[in-house]
């Protein structure tokens, strides 16, 4: 397998989409395994497959080049999307799972990537390496287990957006410190006992 193949497959395992699962599949499997499940299908249902739809559609349609919305003009749709599903999940975290830790995570994750959309005017940071980071800092709060591997993939992960020419150092860079800023964050509101 070639150094690009790799590089792909890694970027792939490392999509912000993946990330979001991941994140909150085992953040609510800490809580209620039987409710964990029904959380995840809920999140992928209303934002994780019809925005990957779309994504692949326009690859398919040859409009673009990658799945992984990189191209300034997919990030626009990619924050909008992202925007209805954590509004989304908040309210059915607040109203149907009672969890304050799901909706401070929607928050935070609505802030952080409120903060990428503002600088995307300027840099386009990594949102693969903010995800990675934010999702590998947020679970190593809870289990060192669960977040330590997700830290270790991270410089694979800014390895592979900078092979695929996605990214420049200082957007990986920039992604990173943005996905540790939002971690702090939520750890720093995390609810008490």
């Amino acid at each position: 397998m070639n150094k690009t193949k790799i590089a792909r497959l890694v970027s792939i395992a490392g999509h912000p989409f993946v990330m979001i699962v991941l994140l909150v599949l085992l953040l609510s499997w800490t809580m209620d395994r039987a409710a964990a499940w029904r959380i995840t299908a809920f999140v992928a249902a209303i934002g994780l497959i019809p925005t990957g739809l779309l994504l692949w559609r326009r690859f398919t349609s040859r409009r673009r080049p990658t799945t992984d919305g990189s191209a300034p003009e997919d990030r626009t749709m990619f924050y909008f999307s992202l925007f209805a599903v954590l509004l989304l999940s908040s309210v059915y975290f607040h109203f149907v799972e009672h969890s304050a830790v799901l909706v401070r995570g929607s928050a935070v994750t609505a802030l952080m990537a409120a903060v990428a959309a503002v600088f995307n005017r300027w840099i386009r940071l990594s949102l693969h390496l903010a995800f990675a980071t934010y999702t590998g800092s947020v679970l190593a709060r809870i289990h060192p287990g669960d977040g330590l591997p997700v830290l270790i993939f991270a410089p694979f992960l800014a390895w592979s957006r900078l092979a695929l020419l996605r990214h420049t150092l200082p957007e990986v860079i920039g992604g990173a410190a943005l996905g540790l800023g939002a971690a702090a964050t939520l750890i720093w509101f995390w609810p008490q006992g």
